[in-house]
């Protein structure tokens, strides 16, 4: 409406004007459009009006936060030698700071002034950010509005280095190194101001540490273990290029320090273990050849009581403990969709339905509730249901599945699961929201596969011996995982 004011006025004066001498026109300026207005830029249009040929010393905008510019910010654009619009940008105005505006320009050594305009610098938003999870060195990018040069991010107290800035609408940035908090929040910071955005980031965690190889510096295959009470026992199977090992050795986590078990039943591989029993395994004296050992045995700690003979051949079969008895599941020589329960109070062996997928030793499972989770070799997790004995089909183990032999251990609401035979890669499934989040890699030899694993104080144990095929005098070596640290 000013704009048109002014040409109004401007044509009046021309046609009243048009018959007198040209050099008596009047020279107008125009404050006309407000084109962008940012967090610390504006950028604002003015017009030299005129019917004739006239040089302007200078011209430019006028800037002020009070409206009778007694503090004025100037924006010079230099000469102009014609009539015309004229543009110009300046930044480093407060964010959300009302200020006033006009046009000017020196002619024949008057200073012509636009009307005032009135406007407010905007303040920044910040919409989104993804991804809210992940690595110290990845990218993460930072979307709203209004973030002007000399933005600064950080999470926590680590300044993130700003790789782009697109529009002012788009920031990327390189996730700083963590500083021992998995959450953080993440804040901008733009003229000493503080933009915190309303979901903290979480850095990848999950820290493994070495806390001792296995004694005799032995690699010990197709073995059973268990951890009870008594500690974590490791025995039984067959000693890269040696004879098959006779009893167990005991790791107590609270001393870091390791004793000799001795067990009354036959050498044996492939024998399954909870923390309350241990039974089945075979001999194998020729090369796919097998002398099956029945024998069944009641745990107490570090002894063994033997019982009844299972009335079955079980080889790498996978265990858990159940209401004082025990699920049997799987297994090699036919029985891999076989699930077999134990009742201690009669003594007997019962079948159960059949699995949907084939399972053993290359799987894992674990105990939650009143249910058993399992995750197959094929990365699917299942659900069992012993009183109604059925399955349902959870989610997919996202990681590698390498070639079987898995971990699986629960705290609370969280289930660890992965490290598949040669592979490194370990992911935490909330069994609440069934989301999967990865944690950090295992350190160590990647051509591993698990020995055994426990809990003890929050924290996972892993024994990890290299492949068989890996040469060497490397040894089996026990990592603890606590899943929430750096």
């Amino acid at each position: 409406m000013q704009k048109l004011l002014v040409a109004l006025i401007f044509s009046m004066l021309l046609s009243t004007w048009s018959c007198t001498q040209q050099d008596d026109t009047p020279i107008l300026v125009s404050t006309e459009d407000v084109l962008f207005v940012g967090g610390d830029k504006l950028r604002i249009s003015g017009r030299l009006l005129a019917n004739r040929e006239v040089l302007a010393t200078d011209h430019g905008f006028v800037f002020s936060t009070d409206a009778s510019f007694a503090s004025p910010i100037l924006l010079s654009l230099g000469e102009k030698s014609s009539p015309g619009r004229f543009i110009g940008e300046q930044s480093g105005f407060k964010l959300g700071q009302t200020y006033f505006v006009k046009a000017f320009a020196e002619v024949g050594g008057k200073r012509l002034e636009g009307a005032t305009v009135q406007l407010k610098t905007l303040s920044p938003i910040a919409t989104s950010y993804s991804p809210t999870y992940g690595l110290a060195g990845a990218e993460l990018t930072i979307e709203g509005k209004n973030f002007p040069a000399g933005t600064k991010v950080f999470f926590g107290n680590q300044e993130a280095p700003v790789l782009k800035n697109i529009f002012e609408s788009k920031l990327t940035v390189r996730i700083p190194a963590a500083t021992g908090q998995v959450l953080v929040p993440v804040k901008l910071v733009i003229q000493n101001k503080e933009f915190v955005l309303p979901v903290p980031f979480e850095y990848q965690a999950g820290k493994y540490t070495k806390v001792s190889d296995f004694p005799g510096g032995l690699r010990i295959y197709d073995n059973s273990y268990f951890y009870n009470a008594s500690g974590f026992h490791v025995g039984l199977g067959k000693i890269k290029l040696g004879d098959n090992f006779a009893g167990f050795q005991r790791y107590n986590p609270a001393t870091g320090t390791w004793s000799e078990v001795s067990f009354p039943g036959n050498k044996r591989r492939f024998a399954f273990a909870t923390s309350n029993y241990l039974g089945g395994g075979a001999l194998e004296p020729a090369r796919d050849q097998f002398v099956y050992d029945r024998s069944f045995w009641k745990i107490n700690g570090s002894s063994f009581e033997r019982l009844g003979d299972l009335p079955f051949n079980a080889r790498e079969a996978l265990a858990v403990d159940w209401e004082g008895g025990l699920l049997l599941f799987g297994g090699l020589d036919g029985a891999s969709l076989l699930v077999r329960s134990y009742d201690p109070g009669l003594g007997t062996w019962s079948t159960k339905r059949t699995a949907p997928l084939a399972l053993g030793r290359n799987a894992a499972a674990f105990v939650r509730g009143a249910r058993v989770v399992v995750l197959g070799s094929n990365g699917q997790v299942w659900e069992y249901n012993p009183p109604l004995d059925s399955w349902q089909l959870l989610t997919t183990y996202p990681g590698s599945k390498g070639q079987g032999y898995p971990i699986a251990e629960v705290i609370g609401s969280k289930a660890y699961m992965g490290l598949f035979r040669a592979t490194q890669e370990l992911w935490e499934l909330n069994l609440e929201t069934l989301v999967w989040k990865t944690k950090n890699q295992i350190i160590g030899l990647p051509q591993s596969i698990n020995s055994g694993h426990f809990q003890f104080n929050g924290s996972i144990y892993f024994l990890r011996a290299p492949e068989e095929s890996v040469s060497g005098t490397l040894t089996m070596e026990l990592y603890k995982f606590d899943p929430d640290a750096i």
